[in-house]
């Protein structure tokens, strides 16, 4: 074996190696792993584009989670030094106790389009998968799984609740629809 050849003190230093942030998907059942750079994986969801290495980490948990049970997939994001699992019926109760706009700026969610209590019910109760978000005195006291039957029929006492409520689906192209009640604060 040889040495290196001796390095000029004047020359720039050579680039680090830096590790890219992954995400790894596998739907359900996850029988088949797909390791994607986060731009790919973000044609199914938009906000995993902006997953870096330094996302803190209560952002990074609460956005892999909703990510998961939106995509019915199984994720783990890796970057130098973290790795993050979310699955699709993992538990999450992250946010309960958080205040709305906390949890929004956590979820990288947008501003919604307000609607009445019974326009919101109607459209709501036909999507197939979404995530609610449900709120009273402005803190966030129940996140919703809506592929889950179990949550799914919690829909009818929170709106007989009065609980203001934020409601979020992915649409093609990773796009969020969200709707929302009158007593979920502007952003």
């Amino acid at each position: 074996m040889t040495d290196d050849p001796p390095r000029d003190p004047r020359d720039p230093q050579p680039p680090r190696f830096q590790v890219q942030p992954t995400l790894t998907v596998a739907f359900h059942p996850p029988q088949y792993a797909q390791a994607l750079p986060v731009t790919a994986l973000a044609r199914l969801d938009a906000r995993l584009a902006h997953l870096h290495p330094g996302t803190p980490d209560d952002a990074l948990h609460a956005t892999l989670r909703d990510a998961a049970r939106l995509l019915g997939a199984h994720l783990t994001y890796r970057d130098a030094g973290r790795t993050v699992h979310a699955h699709p019926w993992q538990a999450d109760t992250a946010l309960i106790g958080v205040g709305v706009r906390r949890a929004t700026h956590l979820l990288h969610l947008r501003g919604a389009t307000r609607h009445d209590p019974a326009a919101f019910r109607a459209a709501v109760s036909r999507w197939p998968t979404g995530t609610l978000l449900v709120a009273r005195r402005g803190v966030v006291c129940a996140q919703l799984n809506l592929a889950c039957d179990l949550d799914r029929l919690s829909l009818d006492e929170v709106q007989a609740s009065g609980a203001a409520v934020y409601a979020h689906r992915l649409r093609p192209g990773g796009q969020l629809e969200s709707w929302r009640t009158s007593g979920w604060p502007d952003p």
